[in-house]
Order: C-alpha cells, then structure tokens, then sequence
C-alpha cells in the first residue's frame, strides 16, 4: 500500500509503507545535534514524536524525509512550519 504526503509548495513524498524510525536515525538523516533536533521540535519545524509504549518514542521516516526536503530547497522557516503543521494534521487521517 502507498501513502501519498501532500505537503504545501508542492513537495509530495510517497511511501511504500509506514515506516518509524528512533531518533539516532533521525539525528543520522538530518545531519544534525540532539540538541538542535530537539530545538527544531520545540519550533514547529520537525514533526514532534509519536509514543511507540511507555518508555519508547519514534518518528515517521516519511514525515522526516519531507523536512530534509523542504531544508535541501531552502524553504523558509514559515514554509517548514505549514510543511509541520500539514503533517501533523494528516497524522489524523492515516487510518482513514
């Protein structure tokens, strides 16, 4: 099964399927510290993390991969905002 992200200024990410990646992955993808990664959260300008169980949280890689994007094409901080915020709210509707 596909899922189609759409996401503001046209960056679309296909994904074969969900797929949760930790935070060393994301640190390793984004090419950044944990200290900035989790400013950039803070900012609304990375997804925040999903609970995977108690003591256990995980990112969409899909989520991550369109932020790369939206930095490698140098969108501005308020276009990596609505790209967040976009991708937060279609969290609502990936079981629909």
């Amino acid at each position: 099964m596909k899922h189609t992200v759409q996401t503001p200024k046209s960056i679309n990410v296909q994904t074969p399927d969900l797929q949760i990646i930790r935070r060393p992955q994301a640190l390793t993808m984004l090419g950044i510290s944990k200290s900035n990664f989790h400013n950039k959260i803070n900012a609304g300008l990375l997804p925040a993390a999903i609970t995977l169980g108690a003591n256990s949280k995980g990112y969409f890689k899909h989520e991550v991969t369109a932020v790369l994007i939206a930095m490698a094409t140098d969108k501005s901080q308020e276009e990596i905002k609505a790209l967040v915020k976009s991708l937060n709210t279609q969290r609502q509707h990936l079981g629909s």
